[in-house]
């Protein structure tokens, strides 16, 4: 009995344990496990968002589908959500230089979502390009007022004439400074050569002198 006794423990000794026959160590199973719940975690949040941030019109039954309304003007856009059921929640003007003041640039929530009837749309209409007043250069440095309009966005052109301005300033500004105007605008500056000589006797040329009337004797 006693040497029945001792090969019995000496068989459960021996077996080892699956994981360990396995080959696989506490850092691979874990490995594994978290694997597996980025897996899930990913692929429940892509869920979340098909299903009930933006899910498509048919996963809501009743759910109105989102028309897309870009480049149309704000009364056409509201006839069209009215017709499936929506409306205009919102219009936000924005400057924009490529489309046509009053047209649609944006829509939220975007075409082919879903919505509960009802429910409305916020719209980014265009303003139109944005529009600056021209700045008062006038006696700036030729440099100074460039660099000004530039950063501004405007396009700047020069010509010079002679001014009572000192030389290399401004001395007119084209459009007048207070002009609102469209960005992109080409604004011209009229830079000083210097104000005109004054004529004297002292600068009068010797052939003009000499054709002085003589006075009377």
């Amino acid at each position: 009995m006693l040497g029945d006794s001792i090969r019995r423990r000496s068989g459960r000794r021996a077996r080892p344990r699956a994981g360990r026959e396995a080959g696989m160590s506490p850092g691979w199973r874990l490995a594994l496990v978290t694997a597996g719940l980025a897996v899930v975690g990913f692929f429940a949040a892509y869920l979340f968002a098909t299903l009930v941030i933006y899910p498509r019109a048919e996963a809501l039954g009743e759910a109105v589908e989102v028309p897309d309304v870009l480049g149309l003007q704000v009364d056409e856009a509201r006839e069209r959500l009215r017709n499936v059921g929506l409306s205009v929640a919102e219009t936000v003007p924005v400057p924009d230089a490529d489309e046509n003041e009053g047209r649609i640039v944006a829509q939220s929530p975007l075409a082919g979502q879903a919505l509960r009837p009802g429910a409305g749309l916020r719209l980014a209409v265009s303003a139109g390009p944005p529009r600056l007043r021209v700045p008062n250069l006038l006696g700036f440095e030729e440099s100074a007022a460039v660099a000004i309009l530039e950063r501004a966005g405007f396009h700047v052109e020069r010509s010079r004439e002679i001014a009572e301005e000192p030389a290399g300033r401004v001395a007119r500004v084209q459009p007048a400074p207070g002009s609102e105007l469209a960005i992109p605008a080409t604004v011209l500056l009229a830079i000083s050569t210097g104000p005109p000589d004054e004529v004297s006797e002292d600068t009068l040329p010797a052939a003009a002198a000499d054709r002085a009337p003589e006075s009377p004797r």
